[in-house]
């Protein structure tokens, strides 16, 4: 069982690991090949779209995973209603923006992109099965052939001059390879059968977490089009190169723990003690690796943006350690959704979740035309350190995970990250240096820094995290 786990957790960390690398390639051939313009008009556009199918997706995917038995109708039901959903999906956005806007390019750029909800529904009934049946392997396989030929073919239309559309032609080649992958791992033939009964059910379970998706990737994606709106696609080039940086590693790792979290909490969600466990030695496992990581990004921010990616992009950096920090308080609850969900109680934090999202593109709306990408920037953080507190408090009215637990699986890696950053930013100065010595030379005094430091307050760390993933 415990060899099982560690070769599941492999995969998945070969997948998001890989993806980083992937992404860091086409990012900064992107930054190189785009102006700040042609990457802004590209992110909206895809954000849209992707939010749209994000919605969709969250419906199905998770509820289909929480089902004690997947039958074939089921899988029919959620696989055609999936199809017709996407298909007028589709329709619907090329009507709306060709009434939107006269502009050519942006109708056919937006048209073409839409169809990434057809690929991306389809997809969602073989990821739920194999995420059922720990079949990561295929997932992992599926996900980075997908980045590469997308990748590809997204470097190869910047090359050719063709601006916004190497970023639609990326996200539409990965998705298509994706579901021809997934359909030649899986070829069974599905019936075109709709169950109503079972789609009600689908529906109204996969609500709620569709509404708290919603409202956390609408900070992602909505976030751009409310500050294209008010400050302009370079204001939205500028947030982008920021986000990005945060979200290469936040989304890979993140999207690895909670696809693995799931069932694991599921398969514990009658045994209360088991499941506050796991939570908190997840959080704590995960604060260990990912604190410092976001901490770091916020103090070596000048390096990386000049050195990597140019100077036209220096007016990131300071948007870039405000949602550095927002990360890595994000990071202290960052199961509690998860959790909700596999106890079926994600209803709890709904409201939090919608009133959140709307105060933080409220204050997009409002500041954006005189603070540009920073009041996106800030925005994020305030809604970070309101719904945080609330989270835990959904938490502990489900399963009884309070702030007591909240600190003690956090505390060490917090106080450990804050020594780090008092340490570097002491040293680097001392240090002389410029360029990528100076960057390197940062990154190894916060690495022995926390190290020390975490290991002072936890001697026995290595031995208890192993714990997490052979034990419980």
């Amino acid at each position: 069982m415990a060899n099982h786990r560690l070769v599941t957790l492999t995969w998945i960390f070969t997948e998001k690991f890989g993806l980083i690398f992937l992404s860091m390639i086409t990012f900064v051939a992107y930054a190189r090949l785009l102006s700040p313009a042609e990457l802004g008009v590209g992110t909206v556009i895809i954000a849209i779209v992707e939010l749209i199918g994000l919605v969709y997706s969250s419906v199905l995917e998770d509820p289909l995973v929480r089902l004690e038995r997947l039958e074939d109708k089921h899988i029919s039901t959620a696989f055609w209603a999936s199809v017709l959903v996407s298909l007028v999906s589709i329709v619907v956005i090329s009507v709306a923006v060709m009434l939107y806007t006269p502009d050519p390019l942006l109708r056919w750029l937006t048209a073409v992109a839409s169809v990434k909800i057809l690929f991306t529904m389809m997809a969602r009934v073989y990821v739920a099965q194999m995420r059922r049946s720990g079949d990561f392997k295929t997932l992992a396989s599926r996900t980075l052939l997908g980045k590469v030929v997308g990748g590809v073919g997204g470097i190869a239309v910047a090359l050719w001059g063709l601006g916004a559309w190497a970023v639609v032609a990326q996200a539409l080649l990965m998705e298509f390879v994706s579901i021809i992958v997934l359909m030649r791992a899986d070829p069974r033939r599905i019936a075109f059968y709709i169950d109503r009964p079972f789609l009600r059910e689908l529906l109204k379970a996969g609500a709620p977490v569709a509404i708290n998706a919603l409202s956390s990737q609408t900070l992602q994606r909505g976030v751009n089009v409310v500050l294209g709106m008010t400050a302009g696609v370079n204001a939205v080039g500028m947030f982008n190169m920021a986000m990005r940086i945060i979200e290469l590693p936040r989304t890979a790792i993140y999207n690895g723990l909670l696809s693995y979290a799931l069932p694991a909490f599921a398969r514990r969600s009658a045994e209360p003690l088991r499941l506050l466990g796991i939570l908190g030695d997840s959080t704590a496992v995960s604060g260990f690796l990912l604190t410092p990581l976001f901490i770091g990004l916020a103090l070596t921010a000048n390096d990386l943006i000049l050195l990597i990616f140019g100077a036209k992009w220096a007016e990131a950096i300071p948007l870039l350690q405000v949602l550095a920090c927002t990360a890595a308080i994000g990071n202290t609850a960052m199961y509690a959704t998860t959790a909700l969900v596999a106890v079926n109680r994600s209803h709890l934090t709904i409201k939090a979740e919608v009133a959140t999202t709307v105060l933080a593109l409220a204050l997009v709306y409002g500041f954006g035309t005189f603070y540009g990408g920073m009041a996106a920037a800030l925005a994020l953080l305030t809604r970070m350190l309101i719904i945080t507190p609330l989270q835990i408090r959904g938490l502990n009215a489900a399963i009884g995970y309070g702030w007591r637990r909240y600190f003690d699986s956090n505390y060490r890696s917090v106080i450990a990250s804050l020594v780090m950053a008092a340490t570097v930013l002491y040293v680097s100065p001392q240090l002389g240096l410029q360029g990528y010595l100076h960057l390197v030379c940062n990154i190894v005094v916060g690495a022995l820094s926390y190290a020390v430091a975490y290991s002072v307050m936890h001697p026995r760390w290595p031995q208890e995290f192993k714990s997490v993933f052979t034990t419980r």
